[in-house]
């Protein structure tokens, strides 16, 4: 037998798994290298939307505006119309005190926790709704003003048919889940927007970012509040079966705007597409000044008055806010059947204006004449005729005080 050689077996054996080692270090530093990676998060778009020109209420823009929806706690925008309507009228005051029930008490959802049997001034019942979403404050008034819950949804279902709502049913004050307790985004926006023009001296609770109820602090749910489109209100809400929802204003360049989302999939995803179409409502649209209250528009012919023609008024500003790209191709109408048989009382309605651009048409505005007119006696009525006959056989033209401005409709 050969003798083994065990030095260089030993040797052999090193070598080998030298060698292997550095083989599984190459395939390992060969490897791509693990990079980190970023998910981008997408925000889907609302179920319902809608942007609103406060002044006028025209709508700027809109996403199934008047789809009937879950409205949420953005209900308690009503709730708190007739709480605000209460203090105007003399009903309420806001250092009252109401007493808290067991119903109350025991409301399900957002609270603040008011003990049954506690007393709560108006004042805080309100900066509750607003900015705890209070339920059991919502009951606490409903039962000051209509006895009980049911009796307050009448009362809340009355103002809504008193505002023209189409798609509106409430069956409580709070929000909270009902097969026939639905709204559209639509109708939300017509009760802010009476909020704002009928109680600005309330307004300003909706802008409230904390409030301390029994030794605890709650955050306002509307975190845009106070940010750089100087939003100032108005209400979030949540339920499964609405999604997330909420009611904004804000006001840039003295033009006020309300902005509606609902059926978003969260509170992130709600503030940012309410935040975006409030500011397009405002980068993407101007102001045009339509018509000056007390300033005259246009002018009329009179039949058979003291005066052949006459001024028409608006009784309001009209500030229309339109696209940039239509801001040459704005066209303003004035329709009235002339001549205006005299006499003519002061403040009596004339006409109408309207304006379009694109595609889009505005609701009519009541034109009126500011000057009375006084209608001719016979004597000068037949002198007029004769006038009348005598020019027209002279020439083919028309009687002066008849032709129609070009953006008039002559009936």
């Amino acid at each position: 037998m050969k003798k083994i050689n065990y030095i260089a077996l030993v040797v052999a054996i090193i070598f080998s798994v030298v060698a292997s080692f550095d083989n599984c270090y190459a395939k390992k530093k060969s490897k791509p290298r693990k990079t980190k990676t970023t998910t981008e998060v997408v925000i889907s778009a609302p179920k319902q939307s809608i942007v609103m020109d406060f002044d006028t209420g025209e709508i700027i823009s809109e996403i199934n505006s008047n789809e009937r929806c879950t409205p949420s706690s953005m209900t308690k925008i009503m709730t708190l119309y007739l709480v605000f309507e209460a203090l105007a009228e003399g009903k309420l005051h806001l250092d009252e005190e109401l007493p808290v029930s067991e119903k109350a008490k025991n409301q399900e959802g957002s609270r603040s926790f008011f003990e049954a049997g506690s007393l709560v001034s108006v004042q805080d019942l309100i900066l509750s709704m607003i900015v705890h979403s209070g339920n059991d404050a919502c009951v606490v008034v409903a039962e000051k003003l209509a006895g009980d819950e049911d009796a307050f949804a009448t009362m809340m279902n009355e103002k809504a048919e008193q505002f023209g709502l189409k798609d509106t049913h409430f069956m409580n004050s709070t929000g909270l889940p009902n097969e026939e307790h639905y709204s559209s985004v639509h109708d939300l926006a017509i009760i802010s927007r009476h909020i704002i023009a009928d109680f600005p001296e309330y307004y300003h609770y909706f802008a409230e970012k904390t409030f301390t109820a029994n030794g605890i602090t709650q955050h306002n749910r509307n975190t845009l509040l106070g940010n750089s489109l100087n939003i100032d209100g108005l209400k979030t809400g949540h339920t499964n079966a609405g999604g997330f929802g909420i009611v904004i204003s804000g006001k840039k360049d003295e033009k006020r705007l309300i902005a509606i989302v609902n059926g978003c999939k969260s509170e992130k995803a709600r503030a940012i597409e309410a935040n975006k179409i409030l500011a397009m409502g405002f980068n993407e649209y101007i102001p045009v000044k339509i018509a000056k209250k007390d300033a005259p528009i246009a002018m009329a012919a009179v039949q058979f008055g003291k005066r052949d023609k006459i001024n028409l008024y608006t009784d309001e500003d009209i500030t229309a806010l339109i696209p940039k790209k239509y801001r040459q191709s704005l066209v303003v109408g004035i329709n009235v059947k002339e001549p205006i048989p005299a006499p003519i009382l002061a403040g009596a309605k004339v006409g109408t204006l309207t304006y379009k651009y694109g595609h889009h048409s505005s609701k009519e505005y009541e034109l009126f004449a500011h000057e009375p007119v006084s209608k001719m006696n016979m004597v000068e009525i037949i002198v007029c005729k004769l006038k009348t006959w005598f020019n027209n056989k002279k020439s083919n033209t028309e009687m002066p005080g008849l032709a129609v401005a070009s953006t008039k409709e002559n009936n």
